[in-house]
């Protein structure tokens, strides 16, 4: 545990990530409160937020502000307000799919002291910045022994949306080679599953896919082309080493940065190459088992959230603090579409209360008469309601 005092600014604590999160830095920092601020803006409103987020910086006095952001809670802090915290605490960006976000997150992180990302390509934009950048990666803590006993009896399988690119393509080509695949997860044959039928199936598959292709919205690729080819490991490969599993993973720069590869993780580039790989390591138990041990070796000495995080934040409060603020750059159009995305949604939540006048005034803010924020608004709207027509 850390001898030190942590707020952390989060857009929604009902979001299963951010919930175990925010439980796991209970057990890092001796002192740690969590400030839902998307919550706090739709029930009270800008100035009772930022009111809300003084007063605690004022009392607890927290040697590390975290701030985290999704694309719908953008508007709800200014950059600006965020950096204004500087002179009092150290203001540490904890990104999220960075990846696919980084475009619209970069105008906070340019506030911040330190970025703590997975997104290995935009480091050296920050350090050329003058911003510390910390990379890590942002599994689900697994439970239960490693080393349980359980029939390889699936052999081979992959748990995840089915429907990002490339996905259903690769799993096709291995199943037109002769090669059956159980998927399982958004848009799969086999539906949801539990996270204990997750692990279980990750004990019971010889071979455990991931894949690394994105897919970010049209507005950041947008803004940025290069989003569109952007590769993402996400939290599978660790899961699966924190278990002793082996992984056999789509290649991307950023998986050979965590694990190395034929030795702790497969990769494969292309179709033809998945299906020589998933051919090879089927045929070999031990070459599978003996990279699933080094994978969990690594995992435990390096990546285990406790080590890691304890590690990135001691280096963090080694540093030098109350850094001067730092005046805001140019603000691209993406900076306004995203205050009107997040405005959208800020509308759309006033509406949906009977709050007519709330909503028009969030529709209504300063950043109104800029072209960019309609189209942010308007396609934050779209957005929202067409994805509440497909609920089932």
């Amino acid at each position: 545990m850390l001898d030190a005092t942590a707020i952390w600014l989060v857009p929604g604590l009902e979001h299963p990530a951010y919930k175990r999160f925010s439980a796991f830095f209970e057990t890092l920092f001796k002192r740690y409160r969590a400030l839902d601020y998307r919550r706090h803006y739709l029930d009270h409103g800008a100035e009772s937020l930022r009111q809300a987020i003084a007063s605690a910086v004022e009392q607890q006095r927290p040697s590390i502000l975290l701030y985290s952001q999704f694309p719908a809670s953008f508007s709800y802090l200014s950059p600006d307000f965020v950096g204004g915290f500087r002179d009092r605490s150290r203001i540490v960006a904890l990104g999220f799919d960075d990846e696919i976000y980084f475009e619209q997150s970069k105008f906070f992180y340019l506030q911040c002291d330190a970025v703590i990302t997975t997104d290995i390509p935009d480091a050296e934009r920050l350090r050329a910045a003058g911003i510390a950048v910390h990379f890590a990666q942002l599994e689900a803590p697994q439970t239960g022994p490693a080393d349980e006993l359980v029939a390889e009896d699936i052999p081979i399988s992959f748990v995840g949306d089915m429907t990002k690119p490339g996905r259903r393509e690769l799993v096709q080509a291995l199943e037109q080679a002769g090669i059956a695949v159980r998927d399982f997860g958004h848009g799969s044959r086999h539906g949801r599953l539990s996270d204990a039928e997750v692990r279980r199936v990750f004990r019971r598959s010889q071979i455990n896919l991931n894949f690394t292709r994105t897919n970010p919205p049209a507005w950041v690729v947008r803004s940025n082309p290069t989003r569109a080819v952007a590769y993402q490991i996400k939290g599978r490969p660790f899961e699966l080493a924190a278990l002793k599993r082996f992984c056999l993973c789509e290649w991307g720069d950023c998986v050979e940065h965590w694990f190395k590869a034929d030795i702790e993780i497969g990769l494969f580039r292309d179709s033809a190459a998945l299906i020589a790989g998933v051919r090879k390591y089927s045929s070999d138990a031990g070459l599978r088992h003996r990279m699933a041990a080094a994978a969990h070796e690594r995992y435990r000495q390096d990546y285990v959230p406790a080590v890691q995080f304890e590690r990135i934040f001691s280096e963090i409060l080694a540093q030098p603090s109350k850094a001067p603020k730092r005046q805001n750059g140019s603000q691209e159009p993406i900076f306004y579409e995203s205050i009107g995305r997040s405005k959208a949604s800020a509308f759309l939540h006033a509406l949906r209360r009977g709050r007519p006048l709330r909503a028009l005034r969030e529709a209504m803010g300063e950043d109104a008469s800029r072209m960019d924020y309609w189209r942010g608004f308007t396609g934050g709207v779209s957005d929202t309601v067409i994805a509440q027509m497909r609920r089932p």
